[in-house]
């Protein structure tokens, strides 16, 4: 359509049926949406991309920074929109992004307020407050690191805002208790990982310390009794994760002592 922004979507798939069917329809302004599915997940999750419109590469995934960097070198319009797909816009952000896409986008970036929410409650505190995030950029002078996880977008030029402000998007990560259990699952080896890769190690000390540690960060220095028993639950989770995280990290270190 003519009216269409120059502007492609990044979106990584791997089981989110229900949020691409929710997604896709709401992102008709861009003349095109990337998604790069993983295989080890729902293959009803690429059918679905498929069938709404988006062009859907396969890539194994081995981490959020080679997957995204290879969603970008398949992206075609002059900007990108990086979105993910537990993500909303809100209903001003067009304009907003409308506004954004006028100028060369060569050395631009543009960044994105985000809120999230948990367990279906706004969480405001817990360290989980309104983000500024970098989500819209000129795809020419943009690559992303090769981070496994916490993968950032690096752009040739300032970090400049829309003039209205940054864009909105609502975060819906954590619709249920199951999400949290399989995101824990998934996000604490990934962690792990990346820490050794960076030369960490674990020992008891950080099984014994770092879990607890978090959680009075997150529930008594970033205020998250303040969110109620959604805050509760939350830092509870986190906790969880980082111990996870260092179990498998301190596993990997005395496996690797051994040898």
């Amino acid at each position: 359509m003519a009216d269409r922004l120059p502007l492609s979507v990044l979106l990584l798939a791997r089981d989110e049926v229900r949020d691409l069917e929710e997604l896709i329809p709401s992102l008709a302004f861009a003349a095109e949406i990337v998604v790069v599915w993983d295989p080890r997940g729902d293959r009803a999750a690429r059918e679905t991309a498929e069938r709404l419109g988006a062009r859907v590469f396969e890539r194994a995934f081995d981490g959020f920074g080679p997957q995204r960097q290879f969603a970008l070198e398949h992206c075609t319009q002059d900007w990108v929109l990086w979105i993910d797909a537990d993500e909303r816009l809100t209903p001003g952000s067009v304009a907003t992004l409308r506004t954004a896409c006028a100028p060369a986008p060569e050395r631009a970036l543009v960044l994105a307020r985000r809120r999230t929410h948990f367990l279906g409650r706004r969480i405001r505190w817990c360290g989980w407050g309104d983000e500024s995030l970098p989500r819209l950029f000129g795809r020419r002078a943009a690559r992303f690191d090769g981070a496994t996880v916490h993968e950032r977008v690096l752009v040739e030029g300032a970090t400049a805002t829309a003039p209205e402000g940054p864009f909105e998007i609502e975060h819906h990560s954590y619709r249920t208790l199951d999400d949290c259990v399989t995101k824990m699952l998934r996000y604490a080896p990934a962690n792990a990982e990346k820490a050794w890769g960076e030369g960490r190690r674990a020992g008891v000390l950080d099984l014994l310390l770092r879990p607890p540690l978090r959680f009075l960060r997150q529930y008594v220095l970033q205020l998250g009794v303040l969110d109620g028993a959604h805050g509760l639950v939350l830092c509870g989770f986190a906790a969880a994760q980082v111990f996870l995280k260092y179990a498998v990290l301190w596993d990997r270190t005395r496996r690797e002592g051994r040898r």
